[in-house]
């Protein structure tokens, strides 16, 4: 047994093992047919270059740290086999690493254990209430100063104490607002809850700057919605990338599930909390946050609904799916054989129903061909994005109506104009040359930001004189 390389081989042979080429960074014996045959075991990771004259016959034992396999009458000139490819196309070093990824992909990932600490910690309860006070600073209507954020302001190191009380000594929800607002673009209305700013909305928003990294942690790559710098477009520059390269994208599969935030129990989610995080503290928080239900509006309902779906990712991406995207619970799936996409339309359904969810009716399997796949407001061709014809159709009235206001002198409010402001600026991503020309006239934009900048400095001279006041009662 002869120990060559340190750690990293063995060859077991009888005869004689020679270095050819070596000795690049020692002395003037080397070359490309310099015999390096005295060298100790020690000595032999200098041969940089090296390659042996061994019998075809004989056997080498590659033991890397991370490989550990048998390389049968291997012929390679560097130690580790960085010159060594196999039929995959990648040379040992390579194949070790994704061998240890691999391995890495079934261990389970370790628990959050000090969460309950993170949470009433002083600089993360300062940072919720800054966050939770910058989004509320006035109220929509009537348009004024929101009090309590003043209030909070003014009186930071007393709220940041009294909220690290309400939370140690158990936190209880206030009752939300109900409010039923029509969604137009789904086309159907929505019980939106809205909870108090103070103090469940600053406690959503510190539990989960406290969790955030170990929910990101199992969160697929192209998982969409609500989260940081992961938004609609995200997703659409996605897509347009997989059918510009044209691979695995014969099939379509989009699927949607049934009244998903009404449907998901708190006790599924709680244990898939429990999967992430060891503290019981923290867990009786989020139980606490939850036992009312996953509703929609509250900050902590989208990430908690994310990662509930994180291990139905995981079982997608398994299961062939490597052109996957999820924008909340719409699923947009590419694939390259229809066989593939029943199998995971199967699995999608078994999942979902042993978690008491189900699949809406209209989910979709269609060749990418003949239909262009529609998914985030967009329809998507190979070469081209297309606004959806709801959209388009919703954009040409609001246009019409403008032009038919702006002709008669009427006035138009600010909610109006920023309204047709948010879906001109969806034409900005999409193939809209002709529309323009057809539709939208000169000056349109310019003419709408004019109206809402005026109207805010207005609202801002109007209110001026009355913040300080308050502040100085406060």
């Amino acid at each position: 047994m002869f120990r060559l390389w340190g750690d990293y081989c063995n060859y077991n042979a009888s005869g004689v093992v020679l270095h050819v080429g070596g000795n690049y960074n020692q002395n003037q014996n080397h070359g490309a047919f310099y015999l390096n045959g005295n060298n100790a075991a020690s000595n032999s990771n200098a041969n940089i270059g090296a390659r042996f004259l061994v019998n075809g016959s004989h056997d080498l034992m590659v033991n890397t740290p991370t490989s550990g396999g048998v390389l049968h009458g291997c012929r390679f000139r560097t130690p580790l086999g960085e010159d060594c490819v196999d039929r995959d196309g990648l040379s040992t070093p390579e194949r070790a690493k994704e061998r240890l990824i691999d391995n890495k992909e079934t261990i389970p990932m370790k628990r959050m254990r000090d969460a309950f600490t993170k949470i009433i910690s002083e600089d993360n309860l300062r940072k919720a209430i800054k966050t939770v006070c910058d989004s509320h600073r006035w109220v929509h209507y009537p348009n004024k100063p929101n009090n309590t954020v003043i209030y909070l302001e003014a009186h930071m190191d007393k709220k940041i104490e009294e909220l690290r009380n309400l939370i140690v000594n158990g936190f209880e929800p206030s009752p939300v607002t109900i409010k039923r607002r029509y969604d137009v673009n789904a086309g159907k209305w929505r019980e939106i809850s809205e909870p108090r700013l103070w103090p469940d909305q600053c406690v959503h928003h510190a539990l989960i700057q406290a969790i955030e990294p170990v929910m990101m942690r199992g969160m697929d790559y192209y998982c969409c919605g609500s989260i940081k710098k992961r938004g609609a477009h995200y997703g659409i520059s996605a897509i347009k990338k997989w059918l510009q390269r044209g691979k695995g994208v014969k099939y379509c599969i989009e699927l949607d599930i049934h009244h998903f935030y009404d449907s998901l129990k708190p006790q599924l989610v709680l244990a898939r909390m429990k999967q992430l995080i060891k503290d019981r503290l923290a867990l009786d928080l989020i139980w606490r946050v939850i036992q009312n239900g996953i509703q929609i509006g509250a900050y902590c309902s989208q990430w908690f609904a994310n990662t509930f779906l994180q291990p139905l990712d995981q079982l997608i991406r398994n299961s062939g799916a490597t052109k996957y995207l999820r924008y909340m619970d719409n699923f947009t799936i590419f694939t390259n054989r229809k066989r593939t996409a029943d199998k995971l339309i199967a699995i999608i359904r078994e999942w979902l129903q042993t978690h008491s969810l189900d699949l809406k009716g209209n989910w979709q399997k269609f060749r990418t061909a003949k239909r262009m796949p529609n998914a985030l407001g967009y329809r998507f061709g190979k070469d081209y994005i297309l606004i959806r014809k709801k959209n388009r159709l919703r954009l040409k009235q609001q246009l019409k109506r403008y032009y038919r206001m702006r002709e008669r002198g009427e006035f138009i409010t600010c909610k109006f104009a920023q309204g047709l402001l948010s879906r001109l600026g969806m034409l900005r991503h999409c193939n809209s040359v002709s529309f323009y020309e057809q539709y939208v006239k000169r000056k349109t934009q310019k003419h709408l930001k004019d109206i809402v900048r005026d109207y805010y400095r207005k609202e801002m001279l109007k209110w001026n004189t009355s913040l300080e006041p308050q502040k100085k009662m406060a």
